[in-house]
């Protein structure tokens, strides 16, 4: 069990001036991927920091800046084996000196239907990637195109932004991410080849792909952007439903990353787990956002997709436990997010261990 930390180290508040987690009968936003960090080692006890991408408000669609223990303003609170911690928090927005670290990858339905939108998502894409690029985050990409015959059939691990341009500018139209490229294209088109197949359309399957055959960075945020026009078709495959990312089912940490939604088909069809399912749903599950698209990609700019405000808005959150919890043990931390007018309603349970 976690004891309290009796004093403040490096501006992070004494855990005797936290209060417990807020009762939260309901809630209506989800807290996103994150990743769990040792910052150092002060005589007997060690910082640590969670690193978050950012949390929207489900009615005014503002990002939420977050406040810890002590502020007249606090909007959040974190509890170590049922114990308050006392945090500090710095919104990336406000604070330039932190590094905002990013595993960006690009799920692209490359399917017939989607031959109209391909041109222009691929200039939206390169023209996005170079903006975030110059915003001053340190940002890597990747990519994964999968079939209409349930398969994935192109893609290339991270590069910079030139690495991806090059990739997409491979040909025209849905060919742009029907090959495999960079440095290990032919060690992914190996291991796409044996990764299986179903029937129809399944972004589900590529993301599993790019989880586990991408070279993930240590400490990075990992975001997706699935762009489709048609339902994930897993083929009663459970392992490529979306129900897979459901929390309840537990197969999908946070650590693992949070998915966007770009859908330029009809969303009126009705969802039918295993056979065709709400795209988007893989984004309300793992705590992403969706755009609706039109189907030749008019009117939209990634430069505006949510995601964007996602990363910029992400923050940190750090508090302290004693170097004697480093014990090889799983300990239960849970984060609460209430916005003062109760609007933004937010928690998660998680299990780490300090090692």
């Amino acid at each position: 069990m976690a004891l309290p930390t009796p004093i403040s180290i490096n501006g992070i508040p004494s855990d005797y001036s936290a209060t417990e987690n807020p009762y939260i009968p309901n809630t209506n936003a989800i807290i996103p991927n994150y990743q769990f960090e040792e910052e150092e080692i002060e005589e007997d006890f060690l910082v640590y920091r969670l690193d978050m991408t950012g949390i929207m408000n489900p009615y005014t669609h503002e990002w939420l800046d977050l406040y810890g223990t002590g502020l007249a303003e606090q909007n959040v609170w974190l509890s170590l084996d049922g114990n308050p911690k006392g945090l500090l928090v710095k919104n990336h927005s406000e604070d330039g000196t932190i590094s905002r670290k990013f595993d960006l990858v690009f799920l692209v339905d490359n399917s017939g239907s989607m031959n109209e939108e391909s041109d222009a998502l691929t200039r939206d894409i390169i023209s996005w990637a170079n903006n975030l690029t110059n915003s001053g985050i340190d940002i890597q990409f990747g990519c994964v195109g999968y079939s209409e015959y349930g398969y994935v059939n192109g893609g290339i691990d991270f590069s910079n932004q030139t690495g991806l341009n090059t990739f997409l500018n491979y040909g025209s139209g849905t060919s742009r991410t029907q090959h495999f490229g960079g440095i290990n294209a032919e060690t992914l088109e190996y291991y796409a080849e044996r990764y299986g197949d179903v029937d129809g359309e399944c972004g589900m399957m590529a993301l599993r792909f790019a989880n586990d055959y991408f070279s993930f960075r240590n400490g990075a945020n990992r975001i997706y952007v699935n762009f489709t026009d048609e339902p994930n078709q897993p083929d009663h495959v459970s392992g490529w439903s979306v129900e897979y990312l459901n929390p309840a089912n537990g197969n999908w940490t946070p650590q693992q990353g949070t998915v966007h939604t770009v859908f330029s088909g009809s969303p009126n069809f009705t969802n039918q787990t295993g056979y065709a399912e709400k795209p988007w749903l893989m984004s309300e599950y793992t705590g992403g956002t969706v755009l609706y698209a039109s189907s030749n990609f008019s009117g939209v700019s990634l430069n505006t997709l949510p995601v964007t405000g996602a990363m910029q808005h992400s923050y940190s959150i750090y508090f302290v436990v004693p170097e004697t919890m480093k014990d090889g043990q799983y300990h239960s931390l849970k984060v609460t997010v209430l916005s003062q007018d109760q609007s933004v309603r937010a928690e998660r349970n998680f299990s780490i261990r300090f090692e």
